[in-house]
């Protein structure tokens, strides 16, 4: 029997949220990319206020209701590590096994799943996807990342959808039975995990992060909004427009990625659609 492998997405609440249905839209595609995996033997924890609607009728996706009042977002994002910490729990209940956080609005390589299972070992506490591409939802030009004219650190460092943690409830070792109580962030990661001595496999897949979606937590909240949008002028700069192939990589289509770009962006796309520049799907 397979380990078991979860996604775990913390979901804003709708009254904290200032476009609920753009909320929707993205999850939408968040959750098709997740569908989208040539492993199919895993399942989804959305932890939330509002039950979202693109859950519906999926037997792999559960939804666990967050049991405190909505509140405004606060710059050190407590609600999101609130729903985590919920998500964690329900694992480590069921037995533990491979967990990897999911934001709400970022796509995953179509082959994660079966990457991580083949790649992280037994004596690993868990895997980073080092590379991968940032991704503007409203212009469709996505770039490489790491990029030495963009952000020259791995894609774990800029995205939190790139870390992969074993749990494994009954372990004694702190660390080994629950990396994310210990190496927290996933900035922190690698770093952490090599001054513990704690190995950590790299994943052979690419992770994408949407950026420029007015709805990214990092990019309208906390320190570095300035910087959160200097990196969007440079991706938009060093990028190229997002093909067929990009799309398929991460389980999506192009007209699937275009529908809600258009919808709630319908400028900025006017002189973006013709302009689909071919091979970016390599890392």
């Amino acid at each position: 029997m397979a380990e078991p492998f979860t996604f775990g997405i913390p979901l804003i609440a709708r009254a904290s949220s200032a476009n609920w249905p753009l909320i929707e839209a993205l999850l939408e595609l968040t959750l098709a990319s997740l569908r989208g995996q040539t492993d199919c033997d895993f399942r989804i924890l959305i932890a939330g206020h509002d039950r979202p609607r693109a859950a519906a009728g999926d037997l792999r996706c559960a939804f666990i209701e967050a049991d405190w009042p909505a509140a405004p977002v606060r710059s050190d994002n407590r609600d999101s590590g609130r729903k985590k910490h919920l998500i964690g729990q329900q694992v480590m209940a069921r037995g533990g096994g491979l967990l990897m956080f999911v934001d709400a609005d970022d796509w995953v390589d179509s082959r994660l799943v079966a990457a991580a299972r083949a790649t992280i070992g037994a004596e690993t506490i868990g895997g980073i996807v080092g590379r991968g591409f940032a991704t503007d939802f409203r212009t469709l030009r996505a770039a490489p990342v790491p990029h030495p004219a963009i952000f020259d650190g791995g894609f774990d460092r800029v995205c939190g959808s790139s870390v992969i943690a074993r749990l494994r409830p009954d372990d004694p070792d702190p660390i080994r039975r629950d990396p994310f109580a210990r190496l927290h962030e996933h900035y922190r990661w690698a770093d952490l995990a090599e001054e513990l001595g704690a190995p950590v496999a790299r994943l052979p897949v690419a992770g994408n992060y949407l950026v420029n979606s007015s709805a990214n937590h990092s990019e309208t909240h906390g320190p570095f909004t300035d910087w959160r949008r200097g990196f969007t002028r440079a991706v938009n700069r060093e990028g190229r427009a997002i093909d067929e192939a990009f799309a398929r990589r991460f389980g999506l289509s192009l007209a699937r990625i275009r529908a809600p770009s258009r919808r709630f962006f319908p400028e900025e796309q006017k002189s973006q659609l013709l302009i689909f520049q071919p091979r970016l799907s390599s890392a």
